[in-house]
């Protein structure tokens, strides 16, 4: 049985007044956590394994999940049955959802998204919480978000601007967060991080026989048929390269983008999704997408 499958057999009730505590809201809100653990946290939470009897009931649902197998990692990070392409991000729930925040925002004054973290990256930091939207601006939640069954993650861009609607895939944070499983076990047995080679400042390939995985990992890109690589900064934390992406993209833009400018616009203007686990890219003098120094003074704090 996959995550979403168990997800939607066990969690129906998400919606229905259960509640959840603040320790589970705050690990829900982070959208590297496994998505395996975000499901058992939400169940545990909202099914009242604590509060009903729980311990023994708890352990075997912690069973259950364990026992669901790991992907090997290697080649594409997705089977063919859940590619991004084969999961499709409705205009009109889109939609939906965009006068909903409209509305609240127009009625409150403030946007309905979750409390992230400080150092979560712009990307993936100004998440919906869907529940605040419920029921007076939208009956339900869309049938493909996380809330909903699905595996999408609703959140905004450009909130200081014009705060627009996008989503996120966590079967992409599921498939990273095994693979900085592997990287983080290696770097506690060796002491250093499995670095091959560097593609900037403070950007680096990763060495996967080190990590006993025979093909490089990719990503399929939500914008094109391209598979994409991935990296590690200083830290071992794990991104996707989009610069193949961001080539092309800046190539078509009918404005010119500015040097030093964060450009990953480019990518979600006319997009439903957003670039995850990006760092910020710009262009150099020659007008070449390149990663911005911006990113290596992140990856440093």
């Amino acid at each position: 049985m996959d995550f979403v499958r168990w997800h939607r057999t066990l969690c129906d009730q998400c919606l229905t007044g259960h509640g959840q505590s603040d320790e589970v809201e705050r690990d829900l809100a982070d959208s590297r956590v496994n998505l395996g653990i975000r499901l058992f946290h939400r169940c545990v939470d909202h099914h009242g394994i604590h509060r009903h009897g729980g311990t023994e009931r708890m352990k075997k649902w912690f069973v259950l999940l364990m026992l669901i197998p790991v992907t090997l990692l290697s080649g594409c990070l997705f089977p063919d049955s859940q590619k991004p392409s084969n999961r499709v991000p409705y205009p009109q729930q889109l939609r939906t959802v965009q006068d909903a925040v409209d509305a609240y925002q127009k009625d409150t004054g403030v946007l309905p998204i979750k409390t992230m973290e400080a150092d979560t990256p712009l990307m993936e930091r100004y998440q919906i919480e869907l529940g605040r939207l419920i029921p007076r601006y939208m009956s339900d939640p869309p049938t493909n978000s996380f809330e909903g069954g699905g595996t999408f993650i609703y959140l905004l861009v450009d909130v200081e601007t014009k705060p627009t609607v996008k989503l996120m895939d966590l079967l992409v944070a599921e498939e990273l967060q095994k693979l900085q499983v592997r990287i983080d076990a290696y770097r506690k047995k060796n002491d250093k991080y499995p670095f091959k080679g560097s593609i900037g400042k403070n950007q680096f390939t990763l060495d996967y026989k080190k990590l006993f995985i025979k093909k490089e990992p990719t990503v399929p890109s939500p914008y094109s048929d391209e598979k994409l690589s991935i990296y590690v900064d200083g830290q071992g934390r794990l991104f996707i390269n989009y610069l193949p992406e961001l080539k092309k993209a800046v190539q078509t833009a009918k404005k010119k983008p500015k040097v030093g400018q964060d450009i990953r616009y480019l990518l979600y203007e006319d997009q439903p999704f957003v670039p995850a686990y990006s760092q910020s890219y710009t262009i150099n003098e020659k007008g070449e997408p390149v990663f911005s120094e911006k990113s290596s003074e992140e990856s440093e704090n």
